[in-house]
């Protein structure tokens, strides 16, 4: 699989929130929603979901997104010989 532009990002965004969900849940010190989540466990899993749905939505070929490439794209490079 090719990662697309900005897909790297996104990829650290998906494994910084698996690890900070987990992380935070060791926490003795925590702001609680309810009596079955932490605040910080809920950002790690919305900010997971968000990028899970860009990655998806950024995937779709309408318009097709071009992969990293070597920089010229194509074009053909010409000298000219000055005398």
């Amino acid at each position: 699989m090719l990662l697309r532009q900005e897909e790297v990002a996104l990829s650290y965004v998906l494994w910084y929130s698996v690890g900070r969900f987990f992380i935070e849940g060791m926490r003795t010190n925590s702001l609680w929603i309810g009596e079955w989540i932490r605040v910080s466990q809920a950002l790690s899993l919305a900010l997971f979901i968000g990028a899970i749905v860009v990655w998806f939505i950024r995937r779709q070929d309408y318009p097709p997104i071009s992969y990293y490439s070597d920089g010229n794209k194509g074009q053909k490079k010409t000298i000219k010989m000055v005398n």
